[in-house]
């Protein structure tokens, strides 16, 4: 069966205020519908770009929403989707992502990214050229700090001998890390440190070839699995939201439940996809989303899955 997990509105990107209620009152739907996760976005502090203002200005801090809903929910993963590792310190966050993984008895999943926002990066103090580098070191940081016993680790950011972090997570070695984009290193990335590879909604023919970078950087590190991958995929249902497109235009994921699935279904056929990230997109209020939820568990997946 495939599987799909969900982004409640823990900011403004779709277009409507991001609030408590909504937040909540998505991910308990999502996981009444079935869902297998709920996964947030994550900026601190953004600029006055009006793109990035209106859609980020106002984004919940990831960790303390997946808290919330911990205290809420019962069997739905909590997903970051993704974190920014170089932005706050990778020991405080590897903690406080397995003290979350025990309150919620095992439900915990790291996505993970090194971020794009250069603005962003200054205002909080990170070095833009080193988002690669720090990323890379965090994640070698977190595995350490979650491992049974105390903890030893040398690196360039951060170095220390026979310390001690406790809480450690339920899930072991550590929760699923799930590596988001898809430049080169994030790839290398993935195949080093993911149990999943997320990328961004992407051309089928872009996917098929950066799968095919993957298990190649897989195979030069002695990797014999490949993680697995679950892309990002923007749903816009037409009769929900009024949009329209003018014919042979049609952007993938946007029309009728059938026109979705069968895009869907495309990416399962050619590049094996056997999950997706659904973001709903086109919703101008929480009525439309909560809408577009339903539609798609009772509409689109019974089509996709079979």
């Amino acid at each position: 069966m495939v599987q799909f997990s969900f982004r409640p509105p823990n900011a403004d990107y779709l277009g409507f205020p991001a609030t408590t209620e909504a937040i909540l009152e998505t991910a308990c739907k999502a996981e009444e519908l079935g869902f297998d996760a709920v996964a947030v976005n994550d900026h601190i502090i953004v600029d006055g770009t009006p793109n990035v203002l209106a859609s980020w200005g106002n984004t919940y801090d990831p960790l303390m929403v997946l808290s919330y809903l911990a205290a809420r929910t019962t069997r739905v993963q909590l997903a970051t989707s993704v974190l920014i590792m170089p932005y706050r310190n990778p020991i405080a966050t590897a903690k406080m992502i397995a003290t979350l993984d025990q309150l919620s008895g095992g439900r915990v999943i790291a996505g993970v990214g090194s971020g794009w926002n250069e603005a962003e990066f200054g205002a909080l103090g990170v070095p833009y050229h080193e988002r690669g580098a720090r990323t890379t070191e965090y994640l070698r940081l977190w595995q350490a700090c979650w491992a049974p016993g105390e903890t030893t680790f040398h690196g360039r950011f951060f170095s220390f001998d026979n310390m001690h972090v406790n809480p450690k997570p339920v899930q072991q070695p550590h929760p699923p890390i799930w590596i988001g984009g898809s430049s080169h290193a994030s790839l290398r990335r993935a195949a080093a440190f993911g149990q999943v590879w997320q990328p961004t909604p992407t051309p089928l023919a872009d996917l098929i070839s950066n799968q095919a970078y993957l298990r190649a950087a897989c195979t030069k590190i002695g990797r014999e699995d490949v993680p697995a991958t679950r892309m990002s995929f923007r749903v816009n249902f037409s009769q929900i939201t009024g949009s329209t497109v003018d014919r042979g235009q049609r952007p993938m994921g946007q029309g009728t439940p059938e026109q979705v699935a069968e895009d869907m279904q495309r990416y399962r056929q050619e590049a094996g996809l056997e999950a997706f990230q659904i973001n709903f997109n086109g919703c101008h209020n929480l009525g439309h989303l909560l809408d577009s939820m339903d539609l798609f568990m009772q509409q689109v997946r019974p089509l996709v899955d079979r």
